[in-house]
């Protein structure tokens, strides 16, 4: 899942400082109201916003907006600080040496939703090959709606599937994958009964007949067994990656359960997306999967509360 595609979502709510209880997005005790405050916040940030500290930058091109805050289009995510030469992958050639001013750009999809007569809001940034700039877009955003709304806070709570998260607990899971990368040759003299020249990923999958499933998400996960080294262990052996296909929505889509950070929880969209000559996703087609697993989340979150 190297190249794998896939929205983060995060709920997000107002809260007077050190207080618990949800603010009313119409609370008259706000200066600037969500809807207001992220409406001005996508517009003002369509330049680059550099962090030299972290050597990131980011900035917004927004592509569709309803005037009330909600907001889509693309979070431009940037990279510099360090040189290295782009070499033609056919070829070998040396093409270019990147400087360390240089910023290395993509386009990752964003969402900002704040559904009609309810006061929470739903964001989707996409990541991409583990790259996301999340943490750089809701932190300047925690700032300056603070700022503005004195002793009022804005929070960002993750909406993905992992554990200890309750969010689909419930949801049926149909296939589980269990992954070892780089497998030692007395994986594979096992299963080959000869030993391999070369490093091979090794894979195992679970799977159920039509109309069957696994468990709930919670169950499989539950189940999972750990060796010494805190890795999945099954058959005896250890693996450093685990995936399963949960029910989101109305179809099964795999999320990564065990691994970096990067991947853990993130639903992957890769197998539902049409991507462009560039090699990244276009913007229609990850726009309408974001956009569903938001919905999802919306109706999981808005259950929950009653």
């Amino acid at each position: 899942m190297a190249s794998s595609i896939g929205p983060r979502g995060y709920l997000v709510t107002v809260h007077k400082k050190g207080r618990k209880e949800l603010l009313p997005f119409s609370s008259s005790e706000l200066k600037v109201p969500p809807s207001q405050f992220f409406l001005k916040f996508v517009s003002d940030n369509n330049a680059v916003v550099q962090d030299n500290e972290k050597e990131r930058s980011w900035y917004f091109e927004e592509r569709e907006n309803d005037g009330g805050g909600s907001s889509k289009g693309y979070t431009h995510y940037g990279t510099f600080g360090f040189e290295s030469n782009f070499v033609d992958n056919k070829t070998k050639a040396k093409k270019y040496r990147r400087k360390i001013d240089d910023i290395e750009e993509i386009p990752l999809f964003y969402e900002i939703w704040i559904p009609k007569q309810k006061d929470i809001c739903f964001v989707a940034f996409q990541s991409f090959q583990g790259r996301s700039c999340i943490g750089l877009v809701m932190e300047k955003a925690q700032k300056e709606f603070s700022a503005q709304n004195p002793d009022y806070i804005l929070k960002y709570q993750k909406l993905l599937p992992s554990e200890g998260s309750d969010l689909y607990g419930k949801a049926p899971v149909k296939r589980l994958r269990l992954i070892k990368r780089n497998a030692p040759s007395d994986v594979t003299d096992r299963y080959l009964g000869k030993e391999v020249p070369d490093k091979v990923n090794f894979e195992v999958r679970l799977s159920t007949n039509r109309n069957k499933i696994l468990g709930s998400f919670g169950e499989v996960i539950g189940g999972l067994k750990k060796g010494d080294s805190g890795l999945v262990l099954h058959d005896g052996i250890e693996f450093s990656e685990v995936y399963a296909d949960v029910k989101i929505g109305s179809k099964y889509r795999p999320v990564g359960v065990f691994g970096s950070d990067s991947n853990a929880g993130v639903i992957d969209i890769t197998e539902d997306i049409v991507r462009g000559a560039d090699g990244h996703p276009s913007y229609e087609s990850v726009k309408k999967q974001a956009h569903s697993i938001l919905s999802d989340f919306y109706n999981i979150v808005t259950n929950n509360k009653q």
